[in-house]
């Protein structure tokens, strides 16, 4: 049987300090009709912890035709189309997002923030479409996004209990990053979540295989770093690192038509 395994990578605070508000990354990820949907949010440990960016993110997936782009100009990149309300958690379409519009759910629907604005190292793909750009089913080394308005009612953090019915977590393990000291944290355990990325790829999702990779090569890898402005202490956190490559306890997918994987049992 082929297998796909999905990766996420989180990163970790570097502020050493009970009240430290980045804890990494903890993604949901969930079957939607012949697309995975993968939801990612900066796992926070104070419901007043406030999202300002997610930088030097280096990302990538062998999934068959990589990052799933919907058609159209105002959803064939990575800038959510938070004009025509098409980015949601349900969309059949990548995107990052600095919160979530309104703080919540809208309408019964979850909404990315009008305030999302990515940073210079969003070029090639780019940020924001042109009428000839080309979907941007890549993501550019070291891009980064991050919030037009930190005190506004989308940069929330959100019980992420309440998010997950009908997904799986994934928690990211933590280490520090190079040259820093301070704290080194993982989500597992955290509560609340700011919702920064949407990534879609063509695949099913295997449910008896949740709890057991078979070792192959990661189908999604993110590599990042963010800033969260604690709202306890008043200081800002940051950090990185990664999962490790997939081991029993990774996501499993089966494979989608087209792609090749070996999988190499335990």
């Amino acid at each position: 049987m082929k297998s796909l395994a999905v990766v996420v990578v989180g990163t970790a605070s570097l502020v050493a300090s009970a009240d430290a508000g980045f804890l990494g990354f903890v993604a949901l990820a969930k079957q939607s009709g012949a697309n995975v949907f993968v939801d990612i949010y900066t796992a926070v440990g104070n419901s007043s912890d406030k999202f300002l960016n997610v930088y030097n993110t280096n990302a990538s997936t062998t999934a068959a035709g990589g990052f799933f782009q919907a058609t159209g100009l105002a959803n064939k990149t990575w800038k959510p189309d938070a004009a025509n309300f098409t980015a949601t958690r349900n969309s059949v379409d990548s995107f990052m997002t600095a919160g979530t519009y309104s703080g919540g759910a809208y309408g019964g629907e979850y909404y990315a923030s009008t305030n999302t604005n990515g940073d210079p190292n969003f070029t090639t793909p780019r940020w924001g479409p042109t009428p000839a750009s080309a979907p941007a089913t890549t993501i550019p080394a070291n891009a980064g996004w991050y919030t037009g308005d930190p005190t506004s009612v989308d940069n929330s953090a959100q019980l992420l209990s309440s998010l997950s019915a009908g997904y799986t977590r994934i928690d990211s393990v933590a280490t520090a990053a190079v040259g820093t000291t301070g704290a080194t944290v993982g989500s597992a355990g955290a509560q609340y979540g700011i919702w920064c990325s949407h990534i879609v790829i063509a695949g099913t999702l295997n449910p008896q295989t949740l709890l057991g990779g078979f070792g192959d090569p990661a189908v999604i890898t993110w590599n990042a770093a963010a800033s969260i402005k604690d709202g306890v202490s008043g200081l800002t956190s940051q950090g990185q690192s990664q999962f490790p490559v997939p081991t029993p306890g990774a996501i499993a997918l089966l494979a989608v038509a087209g792609f090749s994987s070996r999988r190499r049992r335990h």
